[in-house]
């Protein structure tokens, strides 16, 4: 190696700051898009699912109300509309578990591919490695809310505000800070346990059978309408909804940033701190390598 080539080299090595570590952030992410592109049966299991999720819920829908509106619902939620409030409901379903299981399996990924020993040892703050993962599921996932969303509107009806689409999108990322927290403690037991499959997707589950998706939490049992109010992700739903259904006009905007900027700040920091314990004890005890 020449005498600028090793000067190069250790500028390289010594890069700090937030858009060294956006740019680690993003080869992580664009990484990951080539591997899941390689695969065409990957790439057509991305466009069925969303339509796997949605359609079996139209199908009940439509045998239990009898029509495209039901009185029941406007009752319970104010709209008849029972086609749209599920479309966009369940839209977020495919982000959330991006985000759960991609972004919480991201280190055992690497792992498993025999490359998160070196990683680790690149100049780049440890979470970045799991950032460059949950750039890459909210890209991911971001396509399949619009796939979904553009597909019920073409074939089933749906009809969206546009007015509603810009504070939608920041619902959204208001939403992604606190699930990113959730992803994070995910990440710990995935460190621990190495197959901790289990107990994610109960985690995941749980998450979406409190989150008024396809129903609203009034008809939940209530100590299971208690947890739902302490989920980001009922929040970020119905603000979500809210706007894309009535526009500006959506009422319930200040409630839901407020909770939702209260619930970031508690599940962010405590998972970024369960992170940051987890990875330099797993360390510590030499157990990154361990299967």
């Amino acid at each position: 190696m020449t005498q600028q080539e090793s000067e190069a080299f250790q500028r390289m090595w010594t890069r700090r700051g937030l858009r060294s570590e956006f740019r680690a952030a993003w080869a992580i992410s664009t990484n990951i898009w080539k591997i899941e592109l390689s695969y065409p049966l990957s790439v057509l299991w991305f466009i069925v699912m969303p339509f796997l999720w949605f359609i079996p819920m139209l199908i009940t829908g439509t045998a239990v109300a009898g029509g495209s509106e039901s009185v029941v619902l406007n009752d319970l939620a104010g709209t008849l509309d029972w086609v749209t409030y599920i479309a966009i409901g369940t839209s977020v379903i495919g982000l959330t578990i991006s985000l759960m299981w991609g972004t919480g399996f991201s280190l055992r990924r690497e792992q498993n591919a025999g490359t998160l020993e070196t990683l680790m040892t690149t100049p780049m703050n440890r979470s970045t490695l799991v950032w460059g993962s949950m750039l890459h599921n909210l890209q991911h996932g971001g396509l399949g809310v619009i796939l979904q969303l553009g597909a019920a509107i073409v074939f089933f009806g749906v009809t969206i505000n546009v007015w509603g689409i810009f504070p939608a999108l920041g619902i959204i990322a208001l939403a992604i800070i606190g699930l990113q927290g959730v992803a994070l403690a995910i990440t710990c037991i995935v460190l621990l346990a190495k197959q901790g499959w289990m107990i994610v997707e109960f985690i995941t589950s749980g998450l979406l059978l409190v989150a008024p998706m396809a129903y609203p939490i009034s008809v939940l049992p209530p100590i299971l309408q208690y947890v739902s109010n302490a989920s980001p992700l009922t929040w970020s739903t119905e603000a979500f909804r809210g706007f894309l259904m009535n526009g500006l006009a959506y009422q319930g905007v200040i409630q839901a940033v407020i909770a939702l900027i209260i619930l970031d700040v508690i599940f962010f920091a405590v998972g970024y701190l369960m992170f940051t314990y987890t990875e330099r004890f797993v360390r510590r005890k030499g157990a990154l390598e361990q299967f």
